[in-house]
C-alpha cells in the first residue's frame, strides 16, 4: 500500500472530526457521522504509523544487536596476552571438549578483526573453546568487536576470570604479560578485577619465578598463594635453580599432574637449601646424624658411602649387640616394664 501523502492526510484527519458525535456548540442538532469508507481509512493511518514505529525500534534494536558467525578456527589467533596456562592434563578442557561433542558450542567465543592481518581474527574469550573446535574439526562460532588493545584485555579478565576460575598463578601471570605489554596499573586492577596492592602482589610472584618456570609447572589448581611465595623463597639460595632445573628434566617431573610438578618443585629447592647449609657447616663430611624426637637418621650424598655402609652394616649390627651399649638399653626397657 502506498503511503498518503501529508496533504491527503490532513483532508481525511479534517473528514473524521468534522464526522464525530456530539452536539455543535451553537446547540444545533450533530452533523451527519462519517462513512464507513472514511473511518476505515483512518483505523488504515493509524495501523501504518503505529507499524512504522515498531518497525524503526526493531531497525535500531538489530543494529545494535550482535551477531554469532561461524567461522574457520584457522582464521582465529591468540590475544596479544594469555591468562591461561595449557596443560595435557587439564580435566576441564577435556570436560569442556566432551560437552561441545555431544551437544554443539552453546557459548560463543569474542573476538576482534585482527589488527593487522585482514581476514584474520584475534580472540579475547574462549581461547579453550577455540582449541575443542580446531581439535574436533569444527566451526567455531564467534561474536566480532572492534576493540582496542586496552579494551580487549580488560574484557579477556572480567569474561576470562569468573568463568573459568583462573588459579592463582594464571592470574600472576596474566597480570605479567599485561604489563610487559606496557598496560598500567589501573589496566591490570580493571581486567583482573582486584586492587592495585594485589596487583602487586600478583607481579612480585610471576616475575619471581618467570614464564619458563610457571609454564614447566603449569596451573597447579590446588595451589594457592602461601605456596607459591614458598617457592619464591626457596629459589633464593645460590644453587636453587641449578637443583630445580635437574628435576624439571625428570620424567617423573613430565609425566606428573600440574600440582605433583609443583610439588617436586618444591621439594627440590628445599632440599637443595638445606644440603648448602650443611656443606658449608662441613664441606668435608661425607655423611651426618639427624635427630627428629626419638628418631635417628644417618644422612648422606655420596654414594660411595653409602654402598660402604650397606656392606658393613650386618657386621656393625653385630658389633653393637654385644656393645654396652646395647646391653644397657635392653636392662632400661626390662625395668620399665
Amino acid at each position: 500500500m502506498k503511503k498518503p501523502d501529508g496533504r491527503g492526510r490532513d483532508i481525511l484527519q479534517s473528514l473524521v472530526a468534522a464526522g464525530k458525535p456530539g452536539r455543535p456548540e451553537d446547540g444545533s442538532p450533530s452533523q451527519a457521522r462519517p462513512s464507513g469508507a472514511v473511518k476505515a481509512m483512518s483505523l488504515g493511518l493509524d495501523r501504518l504509523s503505529a507499524e512504522a514505529a515498531q518497525a524503526k525500534v526493531l531497525r535500531e534494536e538489530l543494529a545494535s544487536r550482535e551477531t554469532t558467525q561461524e567461522l574457520d578456527p584457522a582464521l582465529f589467533t591468540a590475544s596479544i596476552v594469555s591468562d591461561r596456562i595449557s596443560s595435557a592434563s587439564d580435566g576441564r578442557l577435556q570436560q569442556l571438549k566432551a560437552a561441545i561433542a555431544e551437544n554443539g558450542q552453546q557459548i560463543p567465543v569474542i573476538a576482534r578483526p585482527h589488527p593487522t592481518d585482514e581476514g584474520r581474527f584475534q580472540i579475547a574469550a574462549g581461547h579453550r573453546r577455540w582449541r575443542v573446535a580446531q581439535e574436533l574439526g569444527l566451526k567455531l562460532k564467534a561474536i566480532v568487536r572492534k576493540l582496542s588493545d586496552q579494551e580487549m584485555v580488560i574484557l579477556q579478565g572480567q569474561e576470562n576470570g569468573p568463568r573459568e576460575d583462573l588459579t592463582f598463578v594464571e592470574r600472576a601471570r596474566f597480570a605479567m604479560q599485561m604489563e610487559t605489554h606496557g598496560f598500567d596499573r589501573d589496566t591490570l586492577s580493571a581486567a583482573l578485577s582486584v586492587d592495585k596492592p594485589e596487583i602487586s602482589r600478583l607481579l612480585t610472584v610471576a616475575q619471581a619465578l618467570g614464564e619458563d618456570l610457571i609454564v614447566a609447572i603449569g596451573p597447579a589448581p590446588k595451589i594457592g598463594r602461601p605456596r607459591w611465595l614458598q617457592l619464591v623463597k626457596g629459589l633464593e639460595p645460590a644453587g636453587a635453580r641449578e637443583a630445580l632445573d635437574e628435576v624439571l628434566g625428570s620424567s617423573d617431573f613430565q609425566s606428573g599432574d600440574s600440582d605433583q610438578r609443583f610439588a617436586m618443585a618444591l621439594q627440590a629447592v628445599g632440599s637443595k637449601q638445606r644440603t648448602a647449609k650443611r656443606r658449608l657447616a662441613s664441606p668435608d663430611r661425607v655423611a651426618w646424624v639427624e635427630k627428629k624426637g626419638r628418631q635417628v637418621r644417618l644422612v648422606s650424598d655420596n654414594p660411595a658411602f653409602a654402598s660402604f655402609i650397606q656392606q658393613r652394616l650386618p657386621a656393625l649390627l653385630e658389633e653393637f649387640a654385644g656393645s654396652a651399649e646395647a646391653k644397657t638399653e635392653k636392662q632400661s626397657k626390662g625395668s620399665t616394664r
